[in-house]
């Protein structure tokens, strides 16, 4: 780990395959409020090259765009070494609206029935598949920041990343599971049906009783079957913490993701848990 005054970085990377693989690679960017992580992958040849984590201890999204340049210089970005590059915003300002009620000047007013919206928040919403639209809102001052110094790159929330990788495990297993992508004040959790998407909503929380709380809640609205209930859990959250096993009292059966074994990765994701940074990893399937 490397200390600055301001910041700390972690580096999980293979140098010389990210060295010359980024002229023909997709670096994704992904902004938390107190995070930085950044992927540098390649679709072509379904790999990950590494990943770096920047950890600051006040608001990212508060920023203007000379503290983010400072805060990307550490990370060792730049804008032209890359074929394409991706923001992804997580937090949890978002909602997701059926494609047949949405009207793009009225994005704004769809996001504030189910968020209190800030004052000077800039609304963006792309459409996805399924016929849903995903709209979600940042401070306006880290939005021009961000269309300063990658003026050409997509901005997708998170959520686009997870409906990918609910889908995609849906298929694959055809199980009855509850995703939970944890954060550090906040969780989501997603139920899908016949393969499309039947719940998604965000809790925030402050301890693991919470987490349980909120999971065995959703459960009992969507009137599941809890003795075979899958819950499968994957982002902030530790295999040696106390969740799993707290939540193994309530819950029949509960895993944590494991990486796809679609990609290759360098030999430093040994360093954290399969779990962990899980959506970050995944980034290639919002890869055009």
């Amino acid at each position: 780990m490397q200390t600055q005054e301001a910041f700390t970085i972690k580096k999980y990377i293979d140098r010389d395959a990210m060295e010359s693989n980024m002229h023909h690679s997709v670096l994704f960017i992904h902004f938390s409020s107190d995070t930085i992580k950044i992927v540098l992958a390649s679709k072509n040849t379904n790999a990950v090259f590494g990943l770096r984590v920047l950890e600051v201890k006040d608001d990212i999204f508060s920023k203007n765009s000379t503290e983010i340049k400072t805060l990307l210089n550490a990370l060792e970005i730049d804008n032209q070494e890359y074929s394409s590059i991706k923001i992804i915003i997580e937090n949890n300002c978002h909602a997701l609206i059926p494609e047949a009620l949405f009207a793009g000047e009225k994005a704004e007013s769809f996001l504030k029935l189910n968020i209190p919206l800030q004052k000077n928040q800039k609304v963006l919403f792309n459409r996805l598949q399924k016929n849903m639209v995903s709209i979600f809102a940042m401070n306006e001052i880290f939005y021009d920041a961000l269309k300063s110094i990658f003026p050409q790159s997509e901005i997708i929330h998170e959520t686009e990343i997870l409906l990918q990788l609910f889908y995609s495990s849906y298929q694959k297993e055809n199980k009855d599971t509850l995703f939970v992508h944890a954060h550090e004040t906040y969780i989501e959790i997603a139920h899908l049906k016949n393969n499309d998407l039947n719940f998604l909503n965000t809790f925030k929380i402050e301890a693991d009783t919470d987490i349980v709380y909120f999971i065995l809640s959703v459960t009992e609205l969507l009137k599941l079957n809890q003795d075979k209930l899958q819950v499968n859990l994957f982002g902030n959250l530790s295999n040696t913490g106390s969740l799993v096993g707290l939540m193994k009292k309530y819950i029949s059966h509960v895993e944590l993701m494991k990486r796809p074994d679609l990609y290759s990765y360098p030999a430093s994701f040994r360093e954290f848990q399969e779990q962990q940074y899980y959506l970050q990893i995944n980034s290639l399937l919002c890869a055009s």
